[in-house]
């Protein structure tokens, strides 16, 4: 895979593709966090993690292999959350 297709494929699947499923997420400082279930025209399914804040855009494709990670990683933090952090009194 060349460097021009390593710079922009991510931009092409976030743009691309079917939309399966998206989730809206909004958290500190007008930041919204967008979880996007993408199928492209070969059936496979991606991920897209998107940030939208203050005019500016992040994205993020992940494999479906990496999204399990990620989503894993969550689950070991909130574990941690749970473990650690006292409820508020």
């Amino acid at each position: 895979m060349g460097l021009f297709s390593t710079i922009f494929r991510p931009l092409k699947l976030a743009f691309t593709g079917t939309l399966v499923h998206q989730m809206d997420t909004p958290i500190s400082s007008g930041l919204t966090l967008s979880l996007r279930l993408k199928r492209d025209g070969h059936g496979k399914h991606y991920v897209v993690l998107a940030g939208f804040a203050g005019g500016e855009y992040q994205y993020y494709t992940l494999e479906l292999a990496e999204f399990a990670q990620f989503a894993s990683s969550v689950d070991a933090i909130e574990a941690s959350i749970a473990a650690n952090v006292l409820p508020p009194s």
